[in-house]
């Protein structure tokens, strides 16, 4: 794993709409249309379950700039979690990495599955990295993110 790695950078909002178009007004991008991203298994300390996010995507980058939507609740997309979210990385292999970042001391604050119950995503917890959460979401999901970002249907 390197710094080249990174792709994007979360922000997690209140209000889709009206954070679209102020990023869009002081940075200058272009949003591609909120969508709702589903991630049939969830689990973030003793809770499993399902989610349902609304997000959206800068379509200039790499870096990109990943909105999110807050949700009303106390957990990882809690509104008490908004402002700077996540750096979002690749990883080609996230289970392994999970073993060493917790050997390096760092946490896993919540992890999202594919239905092969193999990792999509996982966040390491802000204590141990000077408040900064890192999000790696597995690798083989690039070709499919990147014609999306481009315009054209999700790669699988």
């Amino acid at each position: 794993m390197t710094a080249t790695n990174l792709f994007h950078v979360g922000v997690l909002v209140s209000d889709m709409d009206e954070a679209t178009s102020r990023f869009s007004e002081v940075l200058g991008l272009t949003f591609k249309d909120p969508a709702v991203a589903h991630v049939d298994r969830f689990e973030q300390k003793s809770r499993v379950e399902t989610l349902d996010l609304r997000i959206t995507w800068s379509v200039e980058g790499p870096p990109y700039l990943e909105l999110l939507e807050s949700q009303d609740n106390d957990g990882l997309y809690g509104r008490a979690q908004e402002g700077l979210h996540h750096i979002g990385l690749w990883e080609p292999d996230p289970e392994a990495l999970v073993e060493r970042l917790m050997g390096l001391g760092l946490k896993n604050e919540a992890t999202q599955y594919m239905p092969d119950d193999r990792i999509l995503a996982t966040y390491t917890a802000p204590d141990e990295l000077y408040g900064t959460r890192l999000e790696f979401i597995e690798a083989g999901r690039r070709p499919g993110m990147e014609a999306w970002l481009a315009g054209k249907e999700w790669l699988d």
